[in-house]
């Protein structure tokens, strides 16, 4: 769905008077929320390593951040308040990646930051856009917008529909997704070829 058939159906579904920027707002903000729930694509950033600069800004939220690959080899997340390890990040108040120890050469795209993405902010200015969320299901967007709108109007009926239809569309998305698979540690050393005890 583009911008536009989104703000159409919350309209449909829901009736109000405020302004399409107002809306606008309210499914950035909805759409931020999924991506950190139930929607978590993952992307990654490379950066140049500078000689005696354990400082890297980061566009993003340092939340989302999954890994650091340093020079192939994965750094913890330290909290400097603590007693630190051998090597490891952490971040500044201003949104930076401080690596210990301080990198001692150049090295080109020396450090990978795995991470969630994070959706692009809607506008009023393109409404043919489609959101960054799963194309598949716009409407959980939607209903989540609705549920809001009936939440200030105090529309405590509309609203229980509204999480209705968001909690049945929330588990079919759910059921679509293919479970990730998971090793099992074989704590016991028998394998799966071991006879009861």
């Amino acid at each position: 769905m583009t911008l536009q058939e989104i703000l159409n159906s919350i309209m449909e579904r829901y009736p109000h008077a405020l302004s399409p920027d107002n809306i606008i707002n309210k499914i950035n903000i909805e759409q931020k929320e999924l991506f950190r729930t139930i929607y978590q694509p993952q992307t990654s950033t490379t950066y140049d390593l500078i000689a005696d600069n354990p400082f890297y800004p980061v566009t993003y939220s340092p939340e989302n951040i999954i890994d650091v690959v340093v020079q192939d080899v994965k750094y913890p997340y330290q909290n400097i308040k603590y007693e630190g390890q051998f090597r490891y990040y952490y971040i500044t108040e201003d949104n930076c990646i401080g690596l210990y120890p301080t990198p001692k050469e150049d090295v080109t795209n020396g450090m990978t930051v795995f991470r969630y993405m994070e959706p692009h902010a809607l506008t009023s200015n393109d409404l043919n856009i489609e959101p960054d969320f799963d194309k598949a299901f716009h409407m959980l967007i939607v209903y989540r917008v609705c549920k809001s709108l009936a939440e200030i109007a105090l529309d405590a009926n509309m609203t229980n529909v509204f999480v209705g239809q968001y909690n049945g569309l929330e588990t079919e998305y759910k059921r679509s997704k293919r479970a990730k698979p998971v090793k099992i540690l074989d704590v016991y050393g028998g394998g799966w070829n071991a006879t009861g005890f």
